[in-house]
C-alpha cells in the first residue's frame, strides 16, 4: 500500500454522496458503511502501514459486506493469526498500487522497481474465506472497463504443508516482505488449513518480477489438505492459471480459462488430488515461450522445477481425475504439449480427455515408480507421446489416441467443435467440450477412494444422458 495517504474516497457508483478524509500513516482507514441505502460502494479494503489487513471484528478478523466493492491496493497480507471473510456475491478489483524495489533472488545483481496493485498474500498461519454460490460468486478481477492479462495481482496462498525442499522457501514473485517469514511456506502439517475458495473468479492477474519469477492466477505454496478449493475458475493469467508450489491440498472443479502459459502447474512435491478440471487454450491471448519455443502446456509438472535437485522426496505425484485439456488448431506453433511431465516429475491422471496440441503427452525424466496414465482420450496433431515420438511408456495403459487432423471433436468423442471458435458469438462451446456418450473409467486403488466422485465418463463434464454441464452454470464467464 501507500505509506502517506492524505486522504481516502468514498466512490458511489451512479451516485456520489460525500467525500470523507482520514490520515493514514499507519492505518489506510476506510468507511464500513454506505451511508446511501441501495448505492454500491468502492472501498479499498483496509491496511496498515505494511501492508496487512486492519480487522473490523475480535479474533483478528476482517469481514468484508456484498454490499461494496473493494479495492486491493499493493500487496496486501493476511499475516498468521488473521482470517479475511469475502462474503457471496463481492467484487474486490485492483486497487493503488505501489512502487517496490525488488531484487532477483536467481540473480542478486539485478535490481528493479516494480509498480505493483491487487495482490493478496495468505501468509502461513493465516486464512481466506472466500465463499461465492452458483448464482453469487466471488469475483476478483482488473478495475479496468477494457481489462488485459496481468491488470489484477494475483491471489497467493502459503501454508505448513509438506514440499521436497529443504526447510521454508520463499514463494516466487513477490517483492521483500515487510516482516520475517512473510512470503515463505511449507513445513509439516499436511492437513494444514489456509481457509476456503468456492465459487470463485479471478480473472487478468498475473505480474512478471523477473524471469522465473511471477505470480500466478492462484499460487497455493505448500498448502494443506485441510484448506478447500472447489468451483474456482481462473480467466486471462498472464503466467500460469494454477501453480502448486509442494503441499497436499485437493480440489474439484477447476477453470483455467485463456491463460497465457501452463493451465495447472505442480512443482516441489505436491502430491494433492484434484477431480473436475478444465483447460481451455484461446488462440487471441499470448503465450509463453522458452528459448524461442512455445511453452504453453495444459498440465507442467516438475519435482523441481529449477532441475537442481531432481531427488528430492516427496516426488510431485498429483493424482489426478476428469480433466479435460483443449488447445485449438493443428496450425497453431504457439501451443506445446497436454501434459508436459518432466524433471523427475511422477503422475496419476485417468478418466481425462486431452486434445487439440502439438503434443499429447510429453514423458520427460519421468519417475516411474508409481507412475500411471491410463484410461483416458489422447490426441494430438503432431506426436502423441513426445519426446519419443508415437512409442507410449509401460506406465500408460487403456488409452485411447487419434492425431486427427479435423473433425478432432467427433474422433475423440466429444461434441463437433470443442475448441476455440473466434467467428462465435460464444467462442466456447460448452456442451461441445462434453463426452457424448459414457465410456470405459477405471477408480480402482486407494488413492482413488473418498475424495473422488466416480463417474461413468472420461473429461471433467459429464455427457447430457448421465448430468447437467457444471461449466454451463451462471458462475462460469468463457
Amino acid at each position: 500500500m501507500r505509506k502517506n495517504i492524505s486522504t481516502l474516497t468514498i466512490v458511489f457508483l451512479g451516485l456520489m454522496v460525500g467525500l470523507f478524509t482520514a490520515s493514514c500513516e499507519k492505518n489506510q482507514q476506510v468507511a464500513e458503511r454506505d451511508l446511501n441505502a441501495g448505492a454500491l460502494a468502492v472501498l479499498h479494503i483496509p491496511t496498515d502501514a505494511q501492508g496487512r489487513i486492519v480487522p473490523n471484528a475480535s479474533g483478528n478478523v476482517l469481514n468484508l459486506s456484498a454490499s461494496n466493492t473493494y479495492l486491493l491496493d499493493s500487496v496486501t497480507r493476511v499475516p498468521a493469526g488473521y482470517t479475511l471473510n469475502i462474503p457471496a456475491g463481492t467484487t474486490i478489483q485492483t486497487g493503488t498500487a505501489r512502487t517496490y524495489t525488488v531484487t532477483n533472488p536467481l540473480d542478486p545483481s539485478e535490481v528493479e522497481t516494480r509498480s505493483i496493485a491487487g495482490v493478496l498474500v495468505v501468509e502461513k498461519g493465516g486464512k481466506l474465506n472466500a465463499n461465492g454460490t452458483a448464482t453469487a460468486p466471488v469475483v476478483f478481477t482488473a478495475a479496468s472497463a477494457n481489462p488485459s492479462a496481468g491488470d489484477f495481482g494475483g491471489i497467493i496462498l502459503l501454508g505448513n504443508a509438506p514440499t521436497n525442499k529443504p526447510g521454508t522457501q520463499e514463494i516466487e514473485g513477490l517483492p521483500k516482505a515487510p516482516t520475517a517469514g512473510g512470503n515463505t511456506y511449507g513445513g509439516t502439517v499436511a492437513n494444514d488449513n489456509s481457509g476456503s475458495l468456492k465459487y470463485v473468479r479471478i480473472e487478468y492477474p498475473g505480474i512478471r518480477l523477473f524471469e522465473n519469477q511471477e505470480i500466478n492466477g492462484l499460487t497455493l505454496g505448500g498448502v494443506g489438505s485441510g484448506t478447500t478449493l472447489e468451483h474456482i475458475q481462473v480467466s486471462w493469467s498472464a503466467d500460469d492459471s494454477f501453480e502448486f508450489f509442494g503441499g497436499t491440498v485437493n480440489a474439484k472443479w477447476l477453470i483455467a480459462n485463456s491463460g497465457d502459459d501452463d493451465d495447472f502447474d505442480f512443482d516441489f512435491g505436491y502430491s494433492g488430488k484434484i477431480q473436475f478440471a478444465v483447460g481451455l487454450k484461446d488462440p487471441s491471448s499470448t503465450h509463453s515461450t522458452s528459448g524461442g519455443t512455445s511453452d504453453a502446456n495444459g498440465i507442467e509438472s516438475d519435482n523441481d522445477n529449477t532441475g537442481a535437485n531432481p531427488a528430492n522426496t516427496p516426488i510431485t505425484r498429483p493424482v489426478l481425475s476428469n480433466f479435460t485439456l483443449l488447445g485449438y488448431s493443428s496450425a497453431a506453433t504457439d501451443l506445446r504439449n497436454g501434459n508436459r511431465w518432466r524433471r523427475s516429475s511422477s503422475l496419476k491422471i485417468r478418466n481425462s480427455v486431452i486434445a487439440g496440441f502439438p503434443g499429447g503427452s510429453a514423458f520427460e525424466s519421468v519417475t516411474s515408480s508409481g507412475a500411471d496414465f491410463s484410461y483416458n482420450v489422447l490426441h494430438a496433431f503432431t506426436s502423441l507421446y513426445p519426446p519419443t515420438g508415437d512409442t507410449a511408456p509401460s506406465y500408460v495403459s487403456n488409452v485411447t489416441t487419434s492425431k486427427a487432423a479435423t473433425g478432432v471433436g467427433t474422433a475423440i468423442g466429444l461434441g463437433t467443435n470443442p475448441f476455440y471458435n473466434s467467428s462465435s458469438a460464444t467462442p466456447y462451446n460448452v456442451n461441445s467440450a462434453r463426452p457424448t456418450s459414457t465410456s470405459t473409467t477405471s477408480f480402482a486403488g486407494t488413492e482413488y477412494s473418498s475424495f473422488f466422485t466416480p463417474t461413468t465418463y472420461k473429461g471433467a463434464i459429464a455427457p447430457s444422458s448421465v448430468g447437467a454441464n457444471w461449466l454451463a452454470e451462471s458462475w462460469v464467464v468463457l
